[in-house]
Parts: C-alpha cells; sequence; structure tokens
C-alpha cells in the first residue's frame, strides 16, 4: 500500500472550486464510512481553504475525490512528499496566515473523525499525531513573534482599516461557531458593539463573548439594518445572506464572508456602499526566511521521529515471527520439566527484544530490516 495526498487549497484553487469540494462535518464522516467499508484508510481533512485526502491505501486519492465531487485540478502527493506535506500543513506552511492556530483543531478533529468512525489505520494516525505534536511545538517556539495566528485576525484587521478603526462602530456576526466566536471577540475587543446569530446552543457549552448581544438567525436582515460591519461564519451549504433579501444601505457597509461553501451572495458586493470581501479577497503571507528554516528545523526532527516509527512498524510482523519462534524453542528445550508457562513466555519475548531492538541502534534500518527478514524466514523453517 502507498501513502499518497491529494486535495485542494486557497494557494492553488479558487474560490469557486474549493466550494464544490467543502464537506461538512456529517458529509466527510460519510465520506470516510464509505472509504472504510471499501478498505481504505484514509482521513478527510475539509476547512475554509481546503479539502485534503490522505490516503495509506492503493487507491489514487484523486480519482476518490473525483467520484465524490467532480473533476478538478488537485495536488498529489506520495510516499516522503506526501508525508512532508502532513507536517507543513500543521505546522502551518500552506495556510492563508502563516502559523496560523487553527488548523492544528481542525487536524485533531479530522482525526479524531476517522478513529471513531474506523476509517484510520495505525500509519495514518501515527502521521497525523506526530504532525499535530510538531506543530504545536512550533507554535510554542514562536509564540512570542508578532503575527496574525488566524483568519479571523486578518479579517478584523480589514474591516477596522476599512471602517477607520472599530471603536464605536456596530457589528453583525453570523453564525457562533469556532470562527464567528473569534471574530466577535475580537471586534468587542476594538471596541465595536457586536451582535451575534445564534441557531441553537453549542454541543460543547461554549458561551459567547462578553458583551456580545445573541439574536435569532432570523432576525439577522433586520440586525444587518444597524451594522457598519458584518461578518459570514456559519457552516451552512447555503448562502445566509440573498441579494433579494438584501437592502442597499444608506452609508458605509463591510462584509467579510468567511465561510465556504459562502455565506453572502457575491451579488451583495455590488450594491452602493457596500465592500465585501471573500477568503480569497483576505490574501496570502509569506514567511521571513529565517522563520521558515527553524520551523523546516523543528519539523525534520518529528518527521525523523515519525520514520524510526514506521520502519520498526514496517518490521512487526518479522518481529513477532522471531519471538514466537524463540517461545516455541524455549518451550521444546524445557519439555516434561516444571517451570511457569508465562514466566518462559514473558523471558524469552524480552531476550528477543532486547536483541531485536538494539539492532537497530547498531547498524542503519535498511540492514536491520534485511537482518529480521532473515530470521523470520528461519524461524519459519
Amino acid at each position: 500500500m502507498r501513502l499518497m495526498a491529494a486535495g485542494l487549497d486557497q494557494r492553488e484553487s479558487t474560490l469557486d472550486t474549493r466550494e464544490r469540494f467543502a464537506f461538512t462535518a456529517s458529509a466527510a464522516e460519510d465520506f470516510m464510512r464509505g472509504m472504510r467499508e471499501r478498505g481504505i484508510e484514509s482521513i478527510l481533512l475539509s476547512t475554509c481553504n481546503r479539502t485534503e485526502l490522505f490516503v495509506f491505501a492503493d487507491e489514487d486519492p484523486r480519482e476518490l475525490l473525483r467520484e465524490a465531487r467532480g473533476g478538478a485540478d488537485f495536488f498529489f502527493f506520495e510516499g516522503a512528499e506526501a508525508v512532508r506535506h502532513v507536517f507543513e500543513v500543521a505546522a502551518g506552511l500552506r495556510s492563508q496566515i502563516p502559523v496560523e492556530d487553527q488548523i492544528l483543531g481542525q487536524m485533531k478533529k479530522a482525526l479524531a473523525s476517522a478513529r471513531a468512525i474506523g476509517s484510520c489505520g495505525a500509519t495514518l494516525s501515527r502521521l497525523f499525531q506526530g504532525a499535530i505534536t510538531a506543530g504545536k511545538d512550533i507554535r510554542t517556539e514562536f509564540k512570542k513573534r508578532p503575527h496574525e495566528t488566524s483568519v479571523a485576525q486578518r479579517a478584523v484587521r480589514k474591516i477596522g482599516e476599512a471602517l477607520g478603526g472599530l471603536e464605536g462602530k456596530r457589528a453583525l456576526v453570523v453564525g457562533s461557531g469556532e470562527i464567528g466566536m473569534l471574530c466577535a471577540s475580537m471586534l468587542v475587543a476594538e471596541g465595536a458593539s457586536v451582535t451575534m446569530t445564534r441557531r441553537r446552543c453549542r454541543k460543547d457549552g461554549a458561551k459567547p463573548p462578553r458583551g456580545v448581544e445573541i439574536i435569532s438567525y432570523d432576525d439577522r436582515y433586520e440586525a444587518l439594518k444597524e451594522s457598519d460591519a458584518v461578518v459570514g461564519a456559519t457552516a451552512s451549504p447555503h448562502y445566509v445572506l440573498l441579494a433579494k433579501d438584501f437592502e442597499a444601505p444608506a452609508r458605509r457597509l463591510v462584509i467579510t464572508d468567511l465561510a465556504v461553501p459562502r455565506d453572502i451572495e457575491p451579488a451583495i458586493g455590488n450594491f452602493p456602499n457596500v465592500t465585501l470581501y471573500d477568503m480569497d479577497s483576505l490574501g496570502c503571507d509569506a514567511l521571513p526566511a529565517d522563520l521558515r528554516a527553524a520551523i523546516e528545523r523543528i519539523m525534520d526532527e518529528h518527521i525523523s521521529r515519525f520514520y524510526e516509527w514506521h520502519h520498526i512498524h514496517e518490521c512487526m510482523p518479522m518481529i513477532e515471527e522471531i519471538r514466537s519462534f524463540a517461545e516455541r524453542e524455549m518451550a521444546a528445550e524445557l519439555s516434561g520439566s516444571a517451570y511457569d508457562c508465562d514466566a518462559v513466555r514473558e523471558a524469552s519475548r524480552n531476550m528477543i527484544n532486547k536483541l531485536l531492538f538494539s539492532l537497530k541502534e547498531k547498524v542503519d534500518m535498511d540492514m536491520a530490516k534485511n537482518c529480521y527478514s532473515a530470521l523470520a524466514k528461519a524461524a519459519k523453517g
């Protein structure tokens, strides 16, 4: 089987294309159940800026995505390139906002969902967990360096620049998920009066930021009439603000759509006095060369740990064959004697473990694999 990754992100695909491949949480779960039923080890990562399918299988992930949502110009990585790509995603090197925070939580959720569904085996699980750990170390190392940490932070800054400041302005946030909550909190901190829509209580019990007024989702158009700024941040597969229901504002209105699929019908951007930003309008940044080099060094350390685990994982069937042989031979040697079977089994396994696992410290991994293979063949007889 092969380790492969394929998908779309904001650096290589338009918003129109990414919308077609955006999966809701339930749709992603259904997709991975289908992968499990076909015996394909997979994790699907779908966020506002990317949809990526990671597989440890023989099936090409590009074809699997085409089956699900149609054709597109997918990026594709295999083997060592796929491994590095996963770590780059977790590090935030492929994010719209470099080293942003949200991608780690999104990867954790994707991994947890795949584990719960059973579409994720040991290899992808270890790869994702290693990449997430590396991402944490990278953010710990560079948390004191001043930089934007989320698309929400970029959006609030853009709104403030367009309005000449947020102090005393009225803002409407449509959506009370993680991004909506983050935007509401930042807007309040900048001095805006914030209203946020909510359809239902959050499953995690999270409460709105202090100072934010909660209104019914059905009242969003009424609240919009009094707003200077609007943020769209729902998980809806459809527009939540339609041009036919929108009234042209008498004063400047700045709208930022942080959802994919989009929350705001693009035609609203054509109304007088309206400035509309979508995800692609927020731009992409490049990291300074010294910062990227430092991130690469941390990544390399964690990638080496993954390969060390992977090599041993590949050898485990051979190691188990050698262990079983040792147990059988020791039992045969002691045949007819009074001995503790469990103690003998444990002693033989410990002895073999010491020999085999110390071997990889004495020679390179390829030679160790050859030794394990030869010993396993001899054990089979």
